[in-house]
């Protein structure tokens, strides 16, 4: 049985303003996102690094206490602790004492793995996510399905929309296609 020219056409179509329906969606989601208010509490922060801002935003998390320790995940080998002490602005003993620099995470996935393993095995049940807003909708995912039976508290680095900067368009759309695939496979897994 073959499919007619028009119905290719439909189901173009229909894929297409899907998919446009979806990334409105998931932008809206994104730009509505807002941070946990003063006093947040929680075991540890993990920090998934990649964009400006993350390391900040963790290091700002842990000088204010809202947490005693914190994790940044998916840190290159080729970054050192003084260049850590230099983007977090903390000092050498709170690092010391307080970041674990977590090297095995390449991916998203990866950082999920590895706060999953570290959290374990420091029994931390509540953690702070740390990553830019359009991330945060994929990490969640992803951490939820590690970390099951955690308290989860998202805190979302803003970034700037691609309707005011349109050069952000492709890493918006590129993010929203992976988010897609991992609520689809995790739809597909139930």
């Amino acid at each position: 049985m073959s499919v007619s020219s028009k119905g290719l056409q439909f189901i173009a179509f229909f894929l297409l303003a899907a998919a446009l329906i979806g990334f409105a969606s998931f932008s809206g989601r994104v730009s509505s996102m807002n941070l946990p208010g003063p006093g947040i509490g929680a075991d540890a922060i993990i920090v998934l690094t990649g964009d400006q801002g993350r390391l900040e935003a963790g290091g700002e998390l842990l000088q204010t206490r809202q947490a005693q320790v914190m994790l940044i995940s998916g840190v290159h080998t080729s970054v050192s602790e003084d260049d850590i002490l230099r983007v977090t602005l903390l000092d050498r003993a709170t690092l010391d004492c307080c970041v674990t620099l977590g090297r095995e995470a390449r991916d998203t996935a990866g950082n999920a793995e590895e706060t999953a393993d570290w959290a374990d095995l420091n029994s931390h049940r509540s953690l702070i996510i740390v990553t830019s807003d359009y991330h945060m909708p994929r990490s969640l995912l992803l951490m939820e399905r590690a970390m099951p039976h955690a308290e989860l508290i998202a805190y979302p680095v803003r970034t700037t929309p691609p309707w005011r900067q349109p050069a952000n368009l492709r890493v918006w759309v590129l993010e929203y296609a992976k988010y897609a695939m991992v609520w689809l496979s995790q739809l597909m897994q139930r």
